[in-house]
């Protein structure tokens, strides 16, 4: 037991002690530590731009912007109409006045305030409806040609006697290179839009009685019914909805209430009638190409 004892270390080295001096033991600085902080041991976070869908026709274009400026309220509708335009290279700032957006029913008017305030938040998706004619056209005399030609559709009438008494035969004018078999397929089952006239109730009765009777039987019938094949489908969709959006809530947006707490209910109630019947085409949509209304 006597090689286990204390005592075989009274005249020898200790085993609790430093072996050598303290001149020969490390010299230790401030210099040789390394100090983390909690900052170090979070992950650094990279802001990533806010983004918005741009939707025309069936081409969706995903729009950067500053990071957080949707939420901060600091992008404002006339922001993003801007941003249209420059995508859809329309330089006249008379013709990117007249896009319309849309989001989830609502058409974004007023220009200077946030966007968020229609309810967009980051990843939301804008249909975009742009004005007739050549987009990047910003000569207001074609512009002016053009209005005169809607404004008078009684020229091409006559027009059209005249050339049929001359000749005997009747011949159509007006149909460009550009339109297709498919184009006249699509004009033929899409009805015309309705024209309200009256006080504010009837006009909201003028399209009510448009969208049960011309454009509600199409969206049952698609609802039921839907293409298989996805692009079909995405393109039938598309039709429908855009078409709803122009002749129906653009038409109901257009209504003035005057105030009248009633009118402004009915029209609300019209409105949200109207979004339930193209969510239940939006569900119908393959998830592949579904629309991110």
């Amino acid at each position: 037991m006597s090689r286990y004892s204390w005592s075989s270390f009274r005249d020898g080295w200790s085993p609790f002690t430093s072996q050598g001096g303290s001149q020969d033991g490390p010299h230790v600085t401030d210099d040789d530590f390394s100090y983390i902080t909690s900052e170090d041991l979070e992950t650094p976070i990279t802001e990533e731009d806010d983004v918005i869908l741009i939707k025309h026709r069936s081409t969706t274009s995903r729009e950067n912007f500053p990071a957080y400026s949707i939420g901060d309220g600091r992008l404002t509708v006339r922001d993003v109409r801007e941003r249209v335009g420059l995508l859809m290279d329309i330089k006249s700032s008379r013709r990117i006045a007249q896009i319309k957006m849309l989001y989830k029913g609502r058409n974004l008017k007023e220009q200077d305030i946030p966007i968020r305030d229609y309810g967009v938040k980051n990843n939301s998706e804008l249909l975009i409806v742009v004005p007739e004619g050549r987009l990047s056209d910003d000569d207001e005399s074609s512009s002016t040609a053009e209005e005169v030609i809607v404004s008078d559709p009684r020229d091409e009438p006559r027009a059209l006697k005249k050339k049929k008494n001359k000749n005997g035969k009747k011949k159509l004018k007006g149909r460009g290179p550009k339109e297709t078999s498919s184009s006249l397929e699509h004009s033929s089952r899409m009805p015309s839009p309705a024209v309200p006239s009256g006080g504010p109730l009837a006009k909201l009765q003028t399209i009510r009685s448009h969208f049960e009777r011309e454009l509600l039987p199409l969206c049952n019938q698609f609802a039921r019914n839907p293409p298989k094949d996805p692009k079909k489908a995405e393109e039938e969709h598309r039709k429908l909805s855009e078409t709803v959006m122009l002749q129906v809530v653009l038409k109901l947006d257009e209504v003035d209430t005057g105030g009248d707490i009633n009118i402004r209910q009915k029209r609300k109630d019209l409105v949200n009638y109207v979004q339930a019947v193209l969510k239940e085409i939006d569900d119908r949509v393959p998830a592949g190409v579904k629309s991110n209304r």
